[in-house]
């Protein structure tokens, strides 16, 4: 029996599609992933538009009976999910409005099909309307008019036509029904089985960064971090045996692939004086010479079938562009293909070659608005499309032999990478793997697409404190599995701190009981400001910046907009936020706590903000990472009044500083504080604003650093310490 939303089979509302029948949702032609328990209280909701549904009502449909969970917390998480896919808010309802400690009810309006319909444009809802309304202006109804119209003789001759339409339509639906479950059949048994694949760890280090796999499947290249920097090594599978092929004297890599013969590599290292510029060279799979072939690359090359040119991406920070580029196996001939126009450089997981050489696909990130979109661009005129876009990580996309489904990493609504499949050109989306695996996004198939590649993560990050001046006594003050990778003060006492889970926890000062702060989602960047906290919260179309009271109550939206802000710092006084607004070319801005108009500050020197922004401790002064490209690239440190205007100095800083939570003002404001990863360990180093060489603070021998802050009191900092553990796994099996 069907349940009251089945019957509706379609409901749609504002640019949203959600059809209960084939499980999706859909928005301006594109499905959107829903995982399952936000999807069933949508449907709950749609059951009863208007109409208050309790939070016991969504807890029993949710949970079965004998469950034991915290229904609260799973209820809200989920409730939030919801609202982030659909870009809604609960202090602004467009769709779901929060009835306190009740329930929630839909408040958009909506429209239904019912199961005799056939899904309908909003087009065809406006001609159908106007057709009824024409037929009641006229005093009869539609089918009366049409019949008076017509003589019994054309009725008669009409009725035999009819009958043949009729066994010809029939025919066709059979036709295609069969069709299309012949396709569905051969799709599914070219796509991966769960069930069969083999799982292979093939390192057991820790420390791989990235992965490819020959196309014959005999060999797996890794990049392994070490203590004099980052080499490649070459694993023999049928032998399990390693060799290194690169010293390790890299900052990073970012990029490995194999020739199509499979006997070179290909890979992409970053400069050592700035990180993100970087270079293509070419080397023998079983070592020597490496040969220069592209500068300024940002993502591993992808061959054409017939092996003579390769496709890659450049990322321009300004005007936040992303170019698909094409070269010759020996990097001659590079010329341009496409341009993907605001889309984030920071995010280029790389391009890959259709088995039949006419088409690329390629994920991105669109600038500003937390949502990525996989592309399929045409190679002979460039022409671009999107395929699929969702509020989730796009991984490298990977075409399988027959090119009508890309196989790829995609985030889960845990934040877990896993595999996935989308089919080309219907954009059928299929989910691979459902487990505690965290897939980084860069895998690599062999060329008959049985044998996958990949690095699988495993993050611990805790919090830790250290006093003032004696840094090197840092001590760990949590132990908990949910990585914690910000961590601040607050101004009642407690720590904030914002988990790989998108949400905000306050725990006691001593690092226990910890809490939930705040039920909103996706949050990040927790920054005490006088009497309020203030953070981001990141939405499919942008990310706002939000102002709470201490108890994480009573959420304000202060910034919002089509527009990323990032990095925020408050004023000594508590009575301004200062943020980055990441459009070209970044810009900063500040705006008062208690609301107002943004003020624009200053534009960030040089191509764009690498890191984050501090205030100096008396609230004069500002400080920024910046790069410079010439005459070579290099990181530098600006220091400009807060108020606006020209730098007071500019202050040169180590390659290795380039990180997001690295950069703050000493306690006396007399130097800049960062986080320098060294011989595979992260610690803090100084440098005095009079000039001189950098004096290190900390001495961790292993580790790495992810965000610190100083406390209120200046008497001690708090870090988010912990270890990024990478292997590679060798997925068999796969078709």
């Amino acid at each position: 029996m069907e349940t009251p939303a089945e019957s509706k089979r379609i409901v749609r509302f504002a640019e949203f599609e959600f059809d209960l029948r084939a499980g999706e949702l859909r928005t301006n032609g594109h499905h959107v992933i829903l995982p399952e328990k936000p999807f069933q209280i949508l449907a709950a909701l749609l059951e009863r538009p208007g109409e208050m549904v309790t939070r016991d009502e969504l807890a029993k449909r949710l949970w079965p009976a004998g469950t034991f969970v915290d229904f609260n917390l799973g209820l809200n998480k989920a409730v939030n999910r919801l609202r982030d896919v659909l870009d809604d808010s609960a202090e602004q309802p467009r769709f779901i409005e929060t009835v306190p400690k009740r329930g929630y009810r839909f408040v958009a309006q909506t429209i239904e099909d019912g199961p005799a319909n056939s899904p309908k444009t909003f087009t065809d809802l406006k001609d159908s309307d106007d057709r009824s309304r024409g037929s009641a202006a006229s005093g009869a109804p539609a089918a009366d008019q049409q019949y008076a119209a017509s003589s019994s003789v054309a009725a008669a001759n009409t009725q035999s036509r009819w009958k043949a339409a009729v066994l010809m339509a029939v025919t066709l639906a059979i036709t295609m029904a069969a069709v299309y479950t012949v396709h569905t059949w051969r799709t599914r048994n070219r796509t991966p089985d769960i069930e069969k694949i083999q799982v292979t760890k093939v390192t057991d280090s820790g420390k791989v960064g990235l992965v490819a796999i020959s196309p014959d499947g005999r060999y797996v290249c890794y990049s392994l971090r070490e203590r004099t920097g980052s080499g490649l090594w070459l694993h023999h599978v049928a032998t399990h045996s390693d060799i290194r092929i690169l010293p390790a004297d890299a900052i990073a890599f970012d990029g490995l692939s194999f020739s199509p013969d499979g006997s070179y590599i290909y890979y992409v290292k970053a400069d050592k004086n700035d990180p993100g510029f970087k270079y293509l060279y070419v080397t023998p799979v079983l070592g020597g010479p490496s040969r220069l072939l592209v500068k300024d690359i940002d993502s591993p090359v992808s061959f054409s079938p017939d092996g003579r040119k390769f496709v890659y991406t450049r990322g321009l920070p300004i005007p936040n562009n992303i170019e698909i580029r094409i070269a010759n196996v020996d990097g001659s001939g590079n010329h341009l293909l496409a341009t993907l126009e605001n889309r984030h450089p920071g995010f280029e997981p790389g391009a890959a070659w259709s088995p039949d050489g006419r088409l690329i696909a390629v994920s991105s990130i669109l600038y500003g608005k937390s949502f990525f979109t996989l592309s399929i661009i045409t190679v002979s005129d460039g022409n671009v499309r999107e395929l699929y876009s969702s509020p989730r990580a796009i991984g490298r996309p990977l075409w399988l032999p027959q090119g009508d489904v890309l196989l790829l990493v995609m985030e889960d609504q845990n934040g877990r990478g896993q595999l996935w499949t989308i089919s080309y050109p219907n954009a059928n989306v299929r989910r691979v793997t459902n487990d505690l695996t965290d897939f980084r996004t860069r895998a690599d198939l062999t060329h008959d697409a049985k044998t996958m590649a990949a690095v699988a993560n495993q993050i611990v990050a805790n919090v830790w404190e250290a006093p003032a001046g004696h840094l090197d006594e840092a001590r760990q003050i949590t132990s908990i599995a949910l990585p914690l990778f910000t961590i601040n003060d607050s101004p009642d006492g407690h720590l904030l701190a914002a988990g790989q889970d998108g949400a905000l926890w306050s725990m006691r000062s001593d690092g226990s009981q910890r809490v939930p702060f705040t039920d909103v989602a996706n949050a990040d960047q927790p920054t005490p400001c006088g009497q309020y906290v203030v953070f981001t919260a990141s939405r499919p179309v942008t990310t706002d910046v939000l102002r709470v009271d201490s108890d994480g109550t009573n959420p304000t939206r202060l910034v919002s907009g089509d527009l990323a802000s990032w990095s925020l710092v408050c004023s000594p006084d508590g009575k301004n936020v200062f943020y980055l607004d990441l459009r070209a070319p970044h810009t900063i801005l500040r705006v008062p706590i208690e609301g107002g108009k943004p003020v624009k500050i200053a534009e960030v020197l040089g191509v764009f903000m690498v890191g984050r922004m501090s205030i100096s401790p008396n609230g004069e002064r500002l400080a920024y990472p910046y790069e410079e490209y010439t005459p070579a690239p290099i990181l530098k440190l600006a220091i400009i009044p807060s108020e606006g205007g020209p730098p007071d100095k500019v202050l040169t800083a180590p390659g290795g500083a380039y990180a997001y939570g690295s950069l703050l003002w000493s306690p006396d404001g007399k130097g800049l504080q960062y986080i320098l990863t060294e011989n595979g360990a992260s610690n803090i180093w100084e440098q005095g604003l009079g000039g001189g060489k950098p004096q290190q603070l900390t001495t961790f021998s292993s580790g790495q650093i992810f965000d610190m802050h100083w406390s209120l009191d200046r008497r001690r900092l708090l870090l988010s310490r912990g270890e990024v553990s990478s292997d590679v796994v060798q997925l068999s099996n796969l078709r």
